[in-house]
Parts: structure tokens; C-alpha cells; sequence
């Protein structure tokens, strides 16, 4: 553990709940556990996943700590999510005021506050002064393409991340709407994603009947309503949705007038890679802009080919090579799927390439240009990593 940092990491969300942060921040313990960093994690009890079972405490691998707060859950996050300062006193208040208990009766040294999402880039700002932590970096997942400029709320927001010392992004969208908002651009850096590229492998199935999988919260945000109508117009191909939320039950309803469609419910998130590899085609209907895209890395990491909306920041996961890329409209999934369900040879072209393409872009040794962060603000700029951030 020399010279090793200990991080501080804040967030509402963490495993058990379900959703591509909560994954990827375990992902991020994991390597930064594998290389002998020292992570705490105070978060909530899960907020957006009903009947998960959760730890108060729980030890990940050699050094990491995560302590989970219980608060009230129900999907209330997503139901105030247009509505920011509603959001920031359901989420911020009572998860800074246990930060502080916490960090006062365990006496822990912090190196670095790692925030996630906005309101934890807050409590990091006051938990820095207050315990005088040398470094706070934020990350940010959220899009801000519609944000007015001049409101309250985008002025808050902006203020807190210029006070961050780094503001981590997943995209180039998102840097560039951050800057437009205000962000310092000096503050500002774009990392990639990784994932477990032995859990997201291919295997070699038998496949009788071309199969459309949908993973995600059923929030009419998501479009998996959008997808229940595509299979509707499609009834030769098989539809599998993964997930629950406030549209499951009209899914389900709706699944018992049409053998086509299956609904599975949640799927731990050990299991998820099965159903990528037993199906022909991912399909991500977002109707709304995508911070990035976890599951089109996962399923492509399987030898899946996507079918994609091209809001947000899904078109900077993945090409054309892998992923077809369509605005959201039921005659343009209907047509695309429809199309690689009857034409092999383009189908195929995109199953070949997928396994190539995962192992060159999401692999662990993008958590490089997180830990350069870590170790020294400013210094990917310096080294010109990003050559499009000026």
C-alpha cells in the first residue's frame, strides 16, 4: 500500500441497486482494489431497486469498504429528476450529514474525494473543507444538452463544478455541453469505460429463431413500450426484455396476446451476460439523450450486434462496424431488425467484428485516465490524451 492513495467515494447509487453507474462504479473498486488503492464507499440503500437485498456493511476484495445509509426508495429519484432542486434536498442532505458522522467517529484518512453525479460533487465540496482533503474529483453521467443557460438550477449546477478540482465526463457530448454551461474547461476531462471482458465473452450457440433482447428500467424514457410495438409488427422474431419499472406490467399484459414476446424481470447482474450471448441483436430504443451506454459495450464484448437510438452519447460507444445507430421511430427499428433477421450475410458482417472491437476499446486499462486524475489534476491535458479538449 505505499504511496498508494485511500479514496473517499460518494454516491447515491451503488450496487445492489440496478443500473449501468451502480456497475460501473463496481467495476471501478474492483481494479482500483486489484491494484492496491484503498476505497471507502458511503452510498444509499438501493433508491431505484425494489426488493434488493443489501448490506449496511460490506468488505470488497482486500482494501475497500462500502457503507450503505437506508432512505427512502420507491423510484422517487427518477420522478424527481426534472425537477433539480426537489432532486438535490432528496438526495444531498441526509447522505453529507452521514458523510460527516461517519468520517468524525471513524477517523479514516482520505486522500481523494472520488463524487458521482451532482449531488454527491456537493457534499464532496463541503466535506473537503470541513476535513481539509487534499483532492475532490467529481464524475458526471448525466446529459445537458437542453439545459437553459441562464436559469438558477444551471447556475448551481455550474457552480459546484467549478468548484470540484476535476470534473470527470464520459463523452465528448458531454464535454462539450459542460463547457457551453460555464464548466471551466481546464477542469474538465473525458475517460472511457471499461468492462469484465471475461464476463462479457462470446460462447458458441445453436440458435433456432432470431431473438431482439431488451435490458434496461422500463421508464417510458427508455422506449421499451416503443420495442412491445415493434414486436407487435414483428411476430417472427422473438423479443426478450430484462428489466422492470413503472411500464413492466403493461409489457406483461400486453406479452400474454403475443407468444413473441417474453418478459424476464430483474437478472443479477453475474447472470446478465447469458442473455446477451443467447441472443441475435440488442436493441436500445432510448427516446431520450443517453449519457453513454453500458449495455451496448456488454452485449458487443459478447459477439451481439446493436440496434441502437442515436441520442446522446450511444453513438460514441460503438461504429458502424457493430452497431447500427437510427432515430427512434418504430419504422426504423422495424425496418433495421427486420433486415438482419433476413439478410445473413449483414448480419454476420456485424457478429464478426464485435468480439475485435471490445477487446481494443473496453478493456480495464481505461481506468488509466481515471487514476491519472488521482495522482496529478491536470496532467491528461498535459499529455494530451484528449486532443479535442483545448
Amino acid at each position: 500500500m505505499k504511496n498508494k492513495k485511500s479514496i473517499l467515494i460518494i454516491t447515491p447509487f451503488f450496487a445492489p441497486n440496478i443500473g449501468g453507474v451502480e456497475t460501473h462504479l463496481t467495476d471501478l473498486i474492483n481494479e482500483l482494489d486489484t491494484k492496491e488503492y484503498k476505497c471507502l464507499v458511503l452510498t444509499y440503500s438501493p433508491l431505484s431497486t425494489s426488493n434488493a437485498n443489501w448490506k449496511p456493511h460490506e468488505k470488497l476484495g482486500k482494501n475497500s469498504h462500502i457503507y450503505r445509509f437506508w432512505w427512502f426508495g420507491g423510484n422517487l429519484f427518477h420522478k424527481l429528476e426534472k425537477l433539480p432542486l426537489l432532486n438535490i434536498l432528496y438526495i444531498t442532505p441526509y447522505l453529507l450529514i452521514r458523510s460527516i458522522i461517519f468520517l468524525v467517529t471513524h477517523k479514516t484518512k482520505i486522500d481523494i474525494i472520488h463524487s458521482h453525479g451532482l449531488n454527491s460533487a456537493l457534499i464532496g465540496i463541503i466535506l473537503k473543507k470541513i476535513f481539509k482533503i487534499p483532492k475532490h474529483i467529481t464524475s458526471i453521467y448525466s446529459t445537458y444538452d437542453n439545459v437553459p443557460l441562464n436559469s438558477f438550477s444551471t447556475k448551481f449546477m455550474v457552480y459546484i463544478l467549478n468548484h470540484c478540482d476535476q470534473v470527470l465526463t464520459q463523452s465528448n457530448i458531454s464535454v462539450t455541453q459542460l463547457k457551453r454551461l460555464g464548466v471551466n474547461s481546464n477542469k474538465i476531462s473525458r475517460y472511457y469505460h471499461w468492462i469484465d471482458l471475461n464476463q462479457f465473452k462470446p460462447i458458441k450457440i445453436k440458435r433456432d429463431k432470431f431473438s431482439v433482447l431488451f435490458i434496461g428500467r422500463m421508464i417510458p424514457q427508455k422506449g421499451a413500450l416503443l420495442l412491445v410495438r415493434v414486436a407487435q409488427k414483428l411476430p417472427q422474431i422473438k423479443f426478450i426484455f430484462v428489466g422492470t419499472g413503472p411500464d413492466y406490467q403493461k409489457i406483461v399484459k400486453i406479452s400474454k396476446n403475443h407468444p413473441n414476446i417474453k418478459t424476464i424481470g430483474d437478472v443479477a447482474y453475474k447472470n446478465l451476460n447469458q442473455y446477451y450471448q443467447k441472443a441475435s441483436l440488442l436493441c436500445v430504443p432510448s427516446k431520450y439523450k443517453e449519457g453513454w451506454g453500458r449495455i451496448i459495450a456488454e452485449s458487443i464484448a459478447c459477439g451481439t450486434p446493436v440496434v441502437s437510438s442515436n441520442l446522446g452519447a450511444t453513438i460514441e460507444v460503438a461504429n458502424s462496424s457493430v452497431a447500427i445507430f437510427i432515430k427512434p421511430t418504430l419504422k426504423n427499428f422495424v425496418k433495421e431488425i427486420r433486415n438482419l433477421s433476413q439478410n445473413p450475410s449483414a448480419y454476420q458482417k456485424l457478429k464478426k467484428n464485435c468480439r475485435p472491437y471490445a477487446l481494443k476499446h473496453y478493456s480495464s486499462k481505461n481506468i488509466s485516465y481515471i487514476i491519472s486524475n488521482y495522482w496529478n489534476i491536470g496532467i491528461l491535458q498535459g499529455k494530451n490524451f484528449f486532443p479535442f479538449l483545448k
